[in-house]
């Protein structure tokens, strides 16, 4: 939000802050920074802060907890176009990249997937590859977990 009022030339971004002071302003309250801090997975993870390149042992330990708390055993898909101006994979891209070393990396154990896929000339829609992909998903998820309790099942 903070480079789409850079765009938008909102008066509330300052770019001798690189847009710190609009948050919190009057264009994004302090009531909207907090909900992103407790829903927005960036802001669950880093608060209104960078993503630190690599973490560190002791960001890892308290990221950890939080990952494997809210997220073990799920898996997720993401699927952006490459041609969206309006929500850019750019400024997705580093939490994804740490989440995907995250998940790949020093929290295997959480058994965490992610799928990300970018879908290069499509802007700001879900179109037919992107519905293909997601059906695809869902029904590769519920294979899986249906496959995981019938052999739950069958140990019991």
């Amino acid at each position: 939000m903070t480079d789409r009022a850079r765009l938008t030339k909102l008066p509330t971004y300052s770019a001798a802050d690189n847009g710190a002071s609009f948050l919190g302003s009057k264009d994004f309250p302090h009531a909207l920074v907090e909900a992103c801090k407790k829903y927005d997975p960036k802001g669950i993870l880093f608060g209104t802060g960078e993503i630190p390149k690599p973490p560190s042992d002791a960001d890892k330990e308290r990221l950890r907890y939080i990952l494997d708390s809210r997220l073990a055993g799920k898996n997720f898909q993401v699927l952006s176009g490459g041609a969206d101006k309006l929500v850019p994979y750019a400024h997705a891209k580093p939490f994804l990249d740490f989440f995907k070393s995250a998940v790949e990396t020093w929290d295997k154990q959480a058994n965490i997937s992610v799928e990300d896929i970018v879908y290069p000339g499509v802007g700001h829609k879900f179109d037919d590859a992107m519905m293909k992909d997601a059906v695809r998903f869902i029904v590769d998820t519920v294979s899986e977990a249906t496959a995981a309790q019938t052999s739950a099942a069958a140990k019991i």
